[in-house]
């Protein structure tokens, strides 16, 4: 079982792919993910 949903993760990609975030970085922090989980993404 994953440990985020498939529509956590979908919004999270929005956001990031959006690119109003400033980064992966800032994505990982707001969402208080792993910085390498959201590469796997």
């Amino acid at each position: 079982m994953s440990k985020y949903s498939f529509e956590f993760k979908l919004k999270v990609v929005k956001e990031y792919m959006g690119g109003e975030t400033g980064g992966y970085k800032s994505v990982a922090k707001k969402y208080d993910i792993k910085n390498h989980s959201l590469i796997i993404y």
